[in-house]
């Protein structure tokens, strides 16, 4: 069973129900209201009959039975009888009766001197309410019995039914048009969005509900509006992932099939027989050189891939004292080809990975030295800021273009290839500092210009509330 269909029926019937039963109960009530009505006025005649009689019979010291019969012939033909049939008597002695007919049928208990009772009726001659008095005459008493049509009552009822049925037909033929097209209307927009969805299941992103309102279903279309934009972007960065994964392997393999192919030509050449001394030391240094080369090479992508894998621990260093260290490391290499490293922080504290850290501004003062065509200086700045720290390498090297900039922490990547390759560079040095920045919750700016230097500023935010002593 659809939705549509369950709708309908639903609402059609509630429409029915409401309706039916209001209806009813509207019927009910103005039909005990008017039958309580005619039963008052039948009672009120009938009283002001009995207490006409007592009057006539308390005047005359012995009970007048014409007289009594007169007063009540002088009450139908004035009109003041409202009764369809009445009957006075005493005992067995008839004094009055018309249309005695409409009372044989229906005996009632006598009341007590100065009550009556009374009875709803339904026969051939229709609804009537029986009313039973008894009138004390000196030593006897009279019995006086009349009934009242209350027929129009019950037709008013069979009249009203007929209307309410008919307007009922036509209110629940209404309801059942009014549910089916707010159905339509109402499964309408959810057959647009369920469209909708399919369509972005099948692989059409850019497909959008677009449905306007402010409603439930403008909301729901808003949503689903919103996870086809998600959707459409974690789509987009996969893609973007998964070629960056094929430029990396394809960089990879490059990197890999020209040394391999140059070492297997030299070691082919020193399988040869009458080499003389000096290409076969060519050969060898070759050999060597680019062996290290691919040595460096694969310990650089360990280190990638180990460190997407790991969280690091976190611990307290001051760093004058880590800078420290970096320089007396890395110094006396750097002077013996002209470059001088300086190293300077504040007596701050923070929370990092030292030796990630480490790597992270190693492969910085690496790239900055092989920015420089014969001599120049490196500098490293460190300070700490609010939750971390903060490191800034300067160099007065060849500087790079604007547009290498958003390029350069991309794996094998390189700005200038030729230079890179002499140098043992295979641009994985920055890639492997953009993961350990990342994994401190950072950041990496680069500035740079042809001619004039490069800065790079790195950020790492480690754990709140670290020390500034």
């Amino acid at each position: 069973m659809s939705f549509r269909f369950r709708l309908i029926v639903t609402i059609s019937l509630l429409i029915a129900l409401t309706f039916g039963i209001g209806g009813s109960l509207l019927i009910i009530t103005s039909f005990r209201s008017d039958l309580d009505e005619e039963r008052l006025t039948a009672l009120d005649a009938f009283e002001t009959a009995e207490n006409t009689l007592l009057l006539l019979n308390t005047r005359n010291e012995k009970t007048d039975y014409n007289s009594l019969k007169q007063s009540l012939l002088q009450m139908e033909s004035t009109g003041v009888a409202k009764w369809q049939a009445i009957s006075l008597t005493s005992g067995d002695n008839t004094i009055y009766q018309n249309e005695v007919e409409y009372l044989t049928a229906y005996q009632l208990s006598a009341p007590g001197a100065g009550q009556c009772s009374y009875m709803d009726v339904a026969d051939d001659y229709g609804h009537g309410i029986i009313v039973l008095a008894s009138i004390s005459a000196g030593d006897e008493y009279l019995e006086l019995k009349a009934r009242f049509d209350v027929s129009p009552v019950y037709a008013d009822r069979t009249r009203q039914l007929q209307i309410f049925l008919a307007i009922y037909y036509v209110v629940v033929l209404i309801g059942i048009v009014t549910a089916t097209a707010l159905s339509f209307v109402m499964t309408g927009r959810l057959h647009k969005l369920t469209g909708a969805v399919r369509q972005i299941a099948g692989g059409d992103l850019d497909k959008r509900s677009c449905l306007s309102s402010h409603d439930e279903f403008g909301q729901l279309s808003r949503d689903i509006d919103i996870m086809a934009d998600k959707l459409q972007e974690n789509i987009v960065r996969l893609e973007t992932d998964v070629q960056r994964q094929e430029a990396f392997m394809g960089a990879f393999a490059h990197e890999l099939k020209t040394p391999m192919t140059s070492i297997i030509g030299y070691a082919d050449l020193l399988r040869q027989d009458g080499l003389d001394y000096n290409k076969r030391q060519r050969a060898a240094n070759y050999i060597f050189t680019e062996g290290q080369r691919l040595e460096k090479l694969s310990f650089k992508l360990l280190d990638l891939l180990l460190i997407k894998k790991d969280s690091p621990e976190l611990k307290q260093v001051q760093l004058s004292i880590f800078l420290a260290e970096i320089e007396n490391a890395l110094a006396p290499a750097l002077k013996e080809k002209g470059i001088r490293l300086v190293c300077k922080s504040d007596r701050g504290k923070a929370y990092l990975e030292p030796d990630l850290v480490k790597s992270l501004l190693y492969n910085l003062i690496d790239n900055a030295a092989k920015a420089m065509e014969s001599s120049g200086i490196v500098a490293v700045q460190g300070q700490t800021i609010s939750g971390g720290c903060q490191f800034t390498v300067i160099d007065n090297g060849r500087g790079m273009e604007k547009e290498e900039l958003s390029k350069i922490t991309d794996a094998f990547y390189r700005v200038d290839k030729a230079r890179s390759r002499k140098q043992g560079g295979a641009g994985l040095g920055l890639a492997l500092c953009k993961e350990i920045v990342a994994l401190h919750r950072g950041s990496m700016q680069f500035a740079s210009a042809p001619g004039t230097g490069t800065k790079v500023i790195v950020t790492l935010y480690g754990k709140a509330g670290a020390d500034n002593a």
